[in-house]
C-alpha cells in the first residue's frame, strides 16, 4: 500500500512512491466512458431504426402514425430503458393486433373470416339460424332459405343482423318469383283454349307484366296449348312508405317482401294515410309547378320510368296529384327533397308496377 501524507483535503495517497500500475488509471477510466457512451447511444438509435421500414413491410400502425395531423410521442432515450428491452422476450415484443372493422354482413357464410367482436356479440341462436340458412342456400333450396331467414327477423336480439337479413330475403323473393322455379305464393297453369294473357292475370289476381315476365313470353298472342306456366295465386301485396327512414316495405300475404330505398317530397305533398293503386303509366310526362307540362326525357321531367297514381281509401282526405314515381337522380334517394312525391329508383319502381295490381293497398306513415 502506498505511503499517506496529508493534503489540502484531508489524507491523500503519496503519488511520488505509487505503483506502476496507477499509470494505467487514466486508459481504464476511458476505456469504461467509451463503453457506456457505446451501450447509450444504441439505446437511442432503436427508435429511428424501428420506424425506419421498407414501404412494403410498412405496418397498418406505421401508416396510421405517419399520417399529417396525427402527433406521436416519442420515447426519449434511456440506457437503463435499452438494458430492460434487451432482457424482454420475443412475444412481448409483438404489437397489439388492430381491432378489425366490424363488418355488416359478418357471420354470413363467405370467403372472408367474421370478425371475432362480432362473432362474441351475435346471440347463438342467431349464428345457429345463419349457418342454416347459408346451407340450404349451397344445397339450392331457397325456399328452405327465406324461411329461417323470416325466423331471424323478428328475432329481438338480430338486431346487428335485421338489415343484412331483409336485403337477402328481398333478393331471395324476386329471384323466386321472377324465375321458373316454384315458390309457395305460386302455382302451375296449363294455357287451354281459350286463356288469354289478360284473362289469367283477373283470374289469378296478378298483373299482365308479371304473367310475361316470370315465364319469358314475348309473344302472349302465341300462346301454345297445353304450355305450362308459373302464376302468382291471388296474392296479397301491400307497400307501406315511412317518410322519416325513406323506405318502403312491401309484404305478400302478410310476409315480410322488400324494403325499397325512397325519397319523398314536401311534407304537405305527401300526406299520411291510406291509399290505392289507381293507374300506372309508362314514360310519364310531368306538369311543372307553373302549370306546363315537359314530356318524358326532358332534362326537366323527374318522374323516371313510371308513374303510379294513388287515390285515398277509408277516411283518408284526397291528396291531388299523390304518387309512387321514378328519379333520374339516385343521389336523392334516402333524404327529403322539394319537388316530387314518393320516387323510387328506376328499377325498384318499374318492379313494383310489375308486381301490384290495380287496387293494391299503399300505406303512408311518418
Amino acid at each position: 500500500m502506498p505511503p499517506l501524507q496529508r493534503g489540502s483535503y484531508g489524507i491523500e495517497y503519496d503519488e511520488r512512491n505509487g505503483s506502476p500500475l496507477r499509470k494505467l488509471w487514466l486508459p481504464a477510466a476511458l476505456t469504461l466512458v467509451a463503453a457506456g457512451s457505446l451501450l447509450f447511444f444504441r439505446g437511442c438509435e432503436e427508435g429511428p431504426a424501428a420506424s425506419a421500414l421498407p414501404d412494403e413491410e410498412t405496418t397498418f400502425e406505421h401508416r396510421h402514425q405517419s399520417m399529417p395531423g396525427v402527433t406521436v410521442e416519442r420515447e426519449k432515450p434511456s440506457l437503463f430503458r435499452h438494458f430492460l428491452k434487451s432482457w424482454r422476450t420475443p412475444e412481448s415484443e409483438k404489437p397489439a393486433a388492430a381491432a378489425a372493422a366490424p363488418d355488416p354482413e359478418s357471420g354470413w357464410r363467405s370467403s372472408k373470416a367474421a370478425p371475432k367482436a362480432a362473432a362474441q356479440t351475435r346471440a347463438p341462436e342467431v349464428k345457429k339460424l345463419l349457418d342454416q340458412v347459408a346451407a340450404r342456400e349451397e344445397e339450392g333450396d331457397r325456399v328452405g332459405a327465406r324461411q329461417l331467414l323470416r325466423q331471424v327477423l323478428v328475432r329481438p336480439d338480430a338486431d346487428d343482423v335485421r338489415a343484412f337479413v331483409e336485403r337477402k330475403i328481398g333478393s331471395l323473393n324476386t329471384a323466386m318469383v321472377f324465375s321458373d322455379q316454384p315458390m309457395p305464393e305460386k302455382v302451375r297453369h296449363r294455357i287451354a283454349s281459350g286463356d288469354l294473357i289478360g284473362k289469367l292475370a283477373k283470374q289469378y289476381g296478378c298483373t299482365q307484366e308479371y304473367l310475361l315476365k316470370a315465364n319469358g313470353i314475348d309473344k302472349p298472342e302465341l300462346l301454345r296449348i297445353g304450355r305450362e306456366i308459373w302464376v302468382l295465386e291471388q296474392p296479397e301485396f301491400e307497400l307501406t312508405v315511412f317518410k322519416q327512414s325513406n323506405s318502403a316495405v312491401l309484404t305478400l300475404n302478410g310476409q315480410f317482401f322488400k324494403r325499397y330505398e325512397t325519397g319523398t317530397g314536401k311534407s304537405a305533398d305527401v300526406p299520411d294515410g291510406t291509399y290505392a293503386v289507381r293507374s300506372k303509366v309508362k314514360k310519364p310526362a310531368y306538369r311543372l309547378p307553373g302549370g306546363a307540362e315537359v314530356a318524358f326525357g326532358h332534362p326537366q321531367n323527374i318522374l323516371g320510368t313510371r308513374w303510379v297514381a294513388l287515390s285515398a281509401t277509408g277516411e283518408t282526405p284526397e291528396a291531388h296529384g299523390l304518387g309512387l314515381h321514378g328519379t333520374w337522380s339516385e343521389s336523392s334517394l334516402g333524404r327529403p327533397s322539394d319537388a316530387g312525391r314518393i320516387r323510387f329508383r328506376n328499377a325498384d319502381i318499374e318492379e313494383l308496377c310489375t308486381l301490384l295490381p290495380e287496387g293494391t293497398r299503399v300505406n303512408i306513415t311518418e
